[in-house]
């Protein structure tokens, strides 16, 4: 079991870590820059363009959530024409803290009432067993990480709105940025790892390392 939640341990770091910083990193860098250049609209739209192409890069490299894609890029579109039309930093900012803040208290939420939606999607990045779904070590480990993660989204909106309110744009962006990184990285890490301690405790169960590169596999 040991050798099993190490190795699922450095499967999992790598996973997060795999990701490209600069893909989140972009849409900052074109923000400030145009913001500065040409305007608050113009900004809007090279950061929307940019985080438009990253999602249907992501759709077409067969990225394990494509199918909520067209749902995310679709807010994001709908986000940028607000943006533009209202021409308010406070509402383009506004909209993304309202959402965070809005998946985080439905995650708890649903979670408390018994429907948990995050244990229902989950398959879709890791393709558990029948076994392993239908397992109450499974159930209750999800509930508790939705709630976690629910109450990580929380903080880290009430942390934007304060930083909104006593940063500049520009030390918006970049402080969010390298506050949020670290942050949401952390709590997916422990998340997953969480995960893979509680579930070791299922019978035939070979790991989250097992189970991830069954996915790459399929």
């Amino acid at each position: 079991v040991e050798e099993m939640t190490e190795n699922s341990d450095k499967e999992v770091r790598g996973s997060v870590s795999s990701q490209n910083p600069w893909e989140s990193m972009m849409p900052i860098i074109l923000f400030i820059g145009f913001n500065k250049l040409f305007g608050l609209a113009s900004a809007i739209s090279a950061a929307t363009v940019w985080s438009v192409m990253i999602s249907i890069r992501r759709w077409r490299n067969g990225h394990p959530i494509g199918k909520f894609i067209p749902i995310v890029t679709a807010g994001i579109l709908v986000r940028g024409i607000i943006g533009i039309v209202t021409d308010s930093e406070a509402v383009y900012f506004g909209i993304g803290i309202g959402i965070k803040a809005f998946v985080g208290l439905g995650l708890v939420v649903t979670t408390v009432v018994g429907r948990n939606y995050l244990a229902q999607y989950a398959p879709i990045i890791f393709p558990f067993d029948i076994s392993v779904l239908n397992h109450q070590a499974y159930k209750s480990a999800m509930s508790r990480i939705a709630i976690g993660l629910g109450i990580a989204q929380l903080i880290s909106a009430g942390f934007d709105v304060w930083l909104y309110n006593n940063a500049s744009v520009d030390g918006y962006l970049v402080i969010r940025f390298f506050v949020n990184w670290p942050f949401t990285t952390a709590v997916i890490v422990l998340s997953m790892l969480y995960l893979g301690k509680k579930l070791s405790v299922i019978p035939g169960f070979s790991g989250l390392a097992s189970v991830l590169e069954n996915r790459r596999e399929t």
